[in-house]
């Protein structure tokens, strides 16, 4: 995955990724390996970057790696859960679309 941030262009694999976070006009990516980093771009600005990087968004502070999806849980409150047991919200206006891009996802892999 490339991003461009200011006048750097940050490189990371895919795999290392677990999801970006919103945080103001920032955005802290956060790494399967408990470790994170904060960038000086928007997460909107990021997205149209991450369009071959297997990432959805599921909420408007939040786009995961689908790899590490580990549950999706309706109800009163819309939920999804990380490998790593992190558990998020998800926008339910969007959860039909998530469901179903992590469907196709899974098929082709």
């Amino acid at each position: 995955m490339k991003i461009l941030s200011g006048k750097q262009i940050l490189f990371f694999k895919n795999d290392n990724v677990l999801r970006l976070e919103a945080n103001n006009d920032h955005t802290i990516i956060h790494f399967v390996d408990g470790k994170q980093t904060e960038i000086s771009e928007s997460l909107g600005s990021i997205e149209p970057q991450l369009k071959d990087a297997e990432l959805i968004r599921i909420h408007d502070r939040h786009i995961v790696n689908v790899n590490y999806i580990s549950r999706i849980a309706g109800g009163k409150d819309e939920l999804l859960e990380l490998s790593n047991a992190e558990v998020l919200p998800i926008n339910s206006k969007q959860k039909e679309i998530i469901i179903e891009l992590l469907s196709e996802h899974l098929k082709n892999h």
